[in-house]
């Protein structure tokens, strides 16, 4: 039966190639999702703690959590910038996946997912949602969710705005996150905590105003965040 297993994935990579995100090279059969080299050259995040480090202290003036972390350095001019391209604008939705799972084979054992009760990602606006097809937040968490058993909550909405994040300084991200997020928490989920999860932390603006309505909805929840990478 291995053999056979083995045999069938040779064909399937014979048949539809598959190619790493970040050099575009041709993986090999027994490759996850990026090549053996890139895996080599991984831009971690170093974090020695998950209840106190530049994640967290960037949200605790605004908002209380609990953990934080991040996994992997975003710099635009990085090729690893290619997988969150991806993952955000391409349909990478499988790729998104196997982020999500190689998440939580990397946070095994720490305290932050022990602790979680739930993951909850970030939501899009109905346009944006529409316009993609997918909310690659989603499909993380629904990753994180398929390798750790935890339950995956859409129990945040976001409401349209026309101006697009990605275009705005910090200030002015700030203020257009304000209240365009809503939390419907169910009294059997009240006083759980909860992960939040996105793709990519720049100033915090998007978590923290995801906090505040997880807060406001149920003052007796506990939140922590993680993303797949942080700029």
């Amino acid at each position: 039966m291995p053999k056979l297993r083995q045999w069938l994935s040779d064909l399937a990579d014979l048949l539809q190639p598959r190619f790493c995100p970040v050099c575009g090279n041709r993986l090999a059969g027994n490759d996850s999702f990026i090549c053996a080299a890139c895996s080599t050259q991984w831009p971690r995040l170093p974090l020695e703690r998950y209840d106190d480090n530049l994640i967290v202290r960037a949200m605790w003036a605004s908002v209380p959590v609990t953990y934080g972390a991040s996994l992997i350095v975003y710099r635009h001019e990085s090729p690893f910038h290619e997988l969150l391209t991806e993952i955000k604008y391409r349909g990478g939705t499988m790729l998104a996946h196997e982020l999500g799972r190689w998440a939580v084979r990397e946070l095994q054992g720490s305290e932050m997912l022990a602790a979680a009760d739930m993951l909850v990602p970030v939501p899009l606006s109905r346009r944006k949602l529409m316009e993609r097809g997918y909310n690659q937040a989603l499909m993380i968490a629904q990753g994180m969710a398929e390798q750790s058993g935890l339950p995956v909550c859409e129990i945040l909405s976001r409401h349209d705005r026309l101006k697009n994040q990605a275009s705005l300084g910090a200030d002015e991200r700030r203020d257009n996150a304000e209240d365009i997020y809503e939390a419907h928490i169910a009294e059997a989920d009240r006083g759980k905590h909860i992960l939040l999860v996105d793709d990519v932390m720049t100033t915090g603006a998007t978590l923290i105003a995801c906090t505040r309505a997880l807060l406001k909805a149920d003052p007796t929840a506990e939140v922590s965040v993680f993303t797949v990478a942080h700029s």
